[in-house]
């Protein structure tokens, strides 16, 4: 335990140098220097976390809120807006998962009519579908941030009342069915090579198509693959993605999948 204690330690310090050189050379002001202190704080908690002995970095133990924290729910939006919304109307719509499925067609090479291209094509309607089915509370074809919210509060309802069952996994582990789909996708997407996991270039590279600057890509892998020396596949990948949709654990690794660094009002 000792021995992880201090790797992880390494990992942070080495992070933040990383991070404060880049605030100096950038000359960013007040605004870097809040940045920094809010990123130091993530660390602090997360290496608290981890020397408290939880069974696994990340994972929020004890009770369980249905309830959305001010802090998930920056989470969720940032993912809605950043990732979902492609068009950026503010909305949710099936325009959202075509313009998706173009693009990692394009970035693939994947032309129309060959396999992977309705391979690809028939599992966004299936996403689709799903997600408008419990999303999509007025039924108008449309998906708004509260709709959105209001979603994943449910589905912590649900989740609580199933664990009364017995043999139930822990709430804070589960996504919904349509998400795990999602997660493949999005991890397929990240691994270019097609080798079964994800390098901080390919990270660095689809993330850039997002607006996500490469500095941050590389400093968010550098936290989630535990100063590389994890390795980044799908099972791990999706390890990481419960984190970053169900946990309110401020130090969980899987809160930088998205390559954000802090979740903070600006």
């Amino acid at each position: 335990m000792l021995y992880w204690i201090l790797e992880f330690k390494k990992m942070c310090f080495e992070f933040l140098r990383i991070s404060e050189t880049q605030s100096a050379r950038n000359a960013k002001g007040k605004s870097s220097v809040s940045k920094m202190r809010a990123v130091k704080g993530l660390f602090t908690s997360a290496k608290a976390r981890f020397k408290s002995g939880g069974t696994r970095m990340g994972i929020v133990l004890g009770l369980f809120n249905p309830e959305l924290s001010p802090f998930q729910k920056k989470k969720l939006l940032h993912e809605f807006h950043t990732f979902f919304d492609l068009n950026k109307d503010g909305m949710l719509e099936w325009k959202d998962f075509d313009l998706a499925r173009q693009k990692i067609c394009e970035m693939s090479g994947w032309k129309p009519g060959t396999d992977k291209y309705i391979k690809t094509h028939d599992l966004f309607v299936t996403i689709w579908r799903k997600l408008s089915d419990i999303g999509d509370e007025n039924m108008d074809g449309k998906i708004t941030t509260d709709e959105w919210l209001r979603m994943w509060e449910k589905f912590n309802e649900q989740c609580i009342k199933e664990t009364k069952k017995e043999n139930e996994e822990s709430p804070e582990k589960k996504v919904p069915d349509w998400l795990q789909a999602y997660i493949e996708y999005k991890f397929n997407l990240y691994d270019r090579t097609g080798d079964g996991k994800i390098d901080v270039d390919e990270f660095e590279y689809v993330l850039s198509d997002f607006g996500v600057p490469p500095k941050d890509a590389r400093s968010a892998f550098l936290m989630f693959s535990q100063n590389n020396e994890k390795k980044v596949d799908l099972e791990y990948f999706k390890e990481l993605c419960s984190d970053y949709y169900r946990s309110d654990d401020p130090g969980a690794l899987g809160n930088f999948i998205t390559g954000k660094l802090v979740f903070a009002d600006e």
